[in-house]
């Protein structure tokens, strides 16, 4: 499995990707703590709340987005769209005066 961080039609979207039939199965309640998780944490990213994918027409993951970054489960970066990533860093921390590591100061 692979999670991968989409974004499109103005919305950001986090899913769970099965790696052989490259279908997305589940799909997170996405905010600012989510993402600095899926960032910085990849195991507290278990904490969040997250529902099943029931509707065939959004298997695709494609459906969700360009993607911005997908990184395994076990936390290994496999793909980044980097202009897009830094693209929806800054809307999501820098706009705000923070910082994506939540270890950070001024985050």
């Amino acid at each position: 499995m692979r999670i991968e961080w989409r974004y499109g039609d103005q919305q950001d979207a986090l899913i769970s990707v099965d790696e052989e039939g490259g279908t997305a199965l589940e799909v997170w309640e996405f905010d600012r703590a989510l993402l600095s998780d899926f960032l910085n944490l990849m195991t507290a990213i278990g904490t969040h709340s997250r529902q099943s994918i029931a509707d065939d027409g959004q298997r695709d993951p494609q459906e969700w987005g360009r993607l911005v970054i997908a990184r395994s489960d076990d936390g290994d970066v496999l793909r980044i769209d980097p202009e897009l990533y830094w693209d929806r860093v800054s809307h999501w921390f820098r706009s705000q005066g923070g910082d994506p590591n939540p270890y950070r100061q001024g985050s």
